[in-house]
Formats: C-alpha cells, structure tokens, sequence
C-alpha cells in the first residue's frame, strides 16, 4: 500500500522553489535496498522524510547521504530531504493510514496537539518519534 495523505489524496509539498510530489520522493527512496518504508511531508522551507530501514540494514550517515544522493539524482535537488528520521516504523492510524498529521508537526517542531496516541495503531510508534532527532 503506497503512503497517501490522511485523506487518501496525494501529498503534494509546496517549497519555495517549486512543488514536489511526496509519493514520488518515497518511491525513489523505497527503491533503495535498505529502505523499507518512507513517508516525507513538507514542513518550513524543506521535505522533510521518515524511513523504516529494511531488516539488517545499517543505519549510518553514509546510508542517508546515499538515500539524499538518490533522489537528487531520480528526482531533483528541490526534492531532497532537508532532515531524514529513521524509526523503526511509521505512525499509522487504526485504518492503516500513515499520521502524516503527526509527521507535519514533528518536522515542523510543533510538539503541542498531536492528537490522542490512542488513535494509532501503535502508540509506541509517537514515543519513538518525539525522542529520534531528525539528521542536519
């Protein structure tokens, strides 16, 4: 199932030198073998993106700098993600949704109002992303 908006329509990041389809920059992510799961939102002036690396992977700066590398060249340096989190999975609503809700406002840095953890599918899932900092 390909990561959608909340509202099942695609997420389209407005930056100030363009905009960028957040499915396609997950896509190119997606395609890498240590890559499992991405979701990217947009937030101040950058994309910002949320992986779940692939079981053995390692995690590692040279791993973020391919994935960076990556979609500079699939897609563009505008949709390059300003910050990338490595979590061990994604937050999802009940429906199986991902929280882009919740993703926008950790990659904004607005901790206030994310909402009743009891509507995830996994409450551990927020934990785990308020306390993962987000590379440079």
């Amino acid at each position: 199932m390909r990561n959608r908006a909340d509202d099942g329509a695609p997420d389209i990041i407005t930056l100030p030198t363009g905009k960028v389809d957040a499915d396609e920059i997950e896509r190119a992510l997606e395609s890498h073998d240590d890559v499992a799961e991405a979701a990217c939102v947009g937030a101040g002036d950058g994309v910002h993106a949320f992986i779940v690396a692939s079981p053995g992977a390692r995690v590692t700066d040279v791993l973020e700098a391919d994935l960076k590398g990556l979609v500079r060249r699939e897609i563009g340096a505008t949709a390059v993600p300003q910050t990338v989190r490595f979590l061990s999975a994604l937050p999802r609503a009940k429906s199986g949704a991902v929280a882009r809700r919740i993703l926008r406002k950790v990659a904004a840095g607005d901790l206030s109002n994310l909402g009743d953890p009891s509507t995830l599918a996994d409450p551990k899932v927020l934990d785990e992303l308020l306390k993962t900092p987000a590379s440079a």
